[in-house]
């Protein structure tokens, strides 16, 4: 297992990133909706479970699972490490023993394995049986990050979950017609400012100052999505077209094993 390789920032650089990370957190209303599915979710895992998050990032929701699961053993994986990485690691190959965690994360990954399948291999592997499974998916999302794959629909996820014996107990939407058509304007405009990403993380001062510069345009924008959101609630409750799925699952005791 490989240990954390990002520096740790001095006191007044980690207070600034935690402050940006928070703002762009709000600015995506969606955001707030996946905070709310995986406090609500997370809450099934025992006292003390350890809870590992695949594609961690900047774990902007390490403090919700904190809160939620007293004594939490929390462990941040990603194979491209920020200065909130616990582990460095493969999605495809987690460098965990078998039926060693009681609940995994992955937000917004599994669009960025070009095998999903063996990812969730990797899941079920290392989940103990009746251990959960927190994993969220763009759908009507334009193509975005250094590398982007594929989407799901909820019957073609659910396929994929029995063949690893992990089943669907839950699903959320990330919204309806009218976030995901604000969603789509407002990844232009990112696209617009930033460019075309060229690696997991934006390197360099030019690349950070080009984020900071899009999210203080962007952030007129969260009025709109608010917007969006109250139309879908009144007109596409359940909507064939949502920018996002969340899904919680659970490992069963049969058919745990398949490959």
């Amino acid at each position: 297992m490989t240990t954390r390789m990002a520096p740790a920032p001095s006191g007044v650089v980690s207070a600034a990133l935690t402050g940006y990370r928070h703002w762009r957190l709000f600015i995506e209303p969606e955001r707030l909706r996946m905070r709310k599915a995986v406090r609500v979710w997370i809450r099934q895992c025992a006292p003390g479970g350890r809870v590992l998050e695949v594609g961690g990032g900047t774990s902007f929701l390490q403090t919700v699972i904190e809160h939620e699961v007293p004594g939490a053993h929390y462990v941040s994986g990603d194979i491209a490490p920020t200065n909130n990485t616990n582990v460095v690691l493969d999605a495809t190959a987690l460098p965990m023993a078998d039926a060693s965690v009681d609940a995994v994360l992955a937000l917004e990954v599994l669009e960025h394995m070009p095998r999903p399948e063996r990812m969730l291999g990797e899941v079920a592997r290392v989940l103990r049986v009746d251990g959960l499974a927190i994993l969220t998916v763009p759908f009507m999302f334009g193509v975005h990050d250094f590398r982007d794959y594929f989407r799901f629909t909820p019957l073609g996820f659910s396929s994929l979950l029995e063949q690893h014996g992990l089943e669907l107990a839950d699903m959320r939407q990330r919204g309806g017609t009218f976030v995901a058509a604000t969603g789509l304007v407002r990844t232009l405009i990112l696209n617009g400012i930033v460019g075309e990403p060229k690696d997991w993380r934006a390197h360099g001062i030019r690349k950070k100052f080009l984020w900071m510069l899009a999210t203080v345009v962007l952030t007129p924008w969260t009025l709109i999505t608010w917007a969006a959101m109250g139309l879908d609630g009144l007109f596409d409750r359940e909507s064939k077209s949502p920018p996002g799925y969340f899904f919680l699952c659970r490992k069963s005791g049969y058919g745990a094993d398949s490959p």
